[in-house]
């Protein structure tokens, strides 16, 4: 029968491995977290982006109010966007509208009350 004198070399191998493998974890982890932070950053600036083109809309749509106050459309189209558009007539010369846009997975939406006399801006809703 043969008996091995010492196994050092073995407990050294585990260790050894033991090791390796909780430092590639460990990197892994370090690797994800960076990559979903740049996914969220790059997230957070295409909000902005779309957010940027519904007050685009709201613009365009406040200045064809300036001109018209009986205006009605379903769309607003300005260069880089069109938006879509519900104009409710609150009575008088009280408007409200919703606009929305959607590129790609991200949707922003405004609510926004005007009037149409003096064109005054009586509140925005960001949703």
């Amino acid at each position: 029968m043969n008996t091995p004198e010492s196994q050092k070399g073995a407990v050294l191998l585990f260790s050894v491995l033991i090791i390796g493998l909780a430092a590639v974890a460990m990197m892994s982890a370090l690797a994800t977290s960076g990559l979903n932070s740049f996914v969220d950053s790059d997230q957070g600036v295409r909000a902005m982006e779309v957010r940027s083109k519904v007050f685009g809309c709201i613009d365009e749509l406040l200045f064809q109010f300036s001109g018209n106050a009986d205006y009605t459309t379903d769309t607003i189209n300005t260069l880089d966007a069109a938006c879509t558009v519900a104009i409710v007539n609150e009575g008088g010369d009280l408007r409200s509208a919703d606009v929305s846009f959607t590129e790609g997975y991200i949707t922003r939406s405004v609510h926004i009350e005007f009037s149409v006399n003096g064109m005054s801006l009586i509140s925005v809703l960001d949703q």
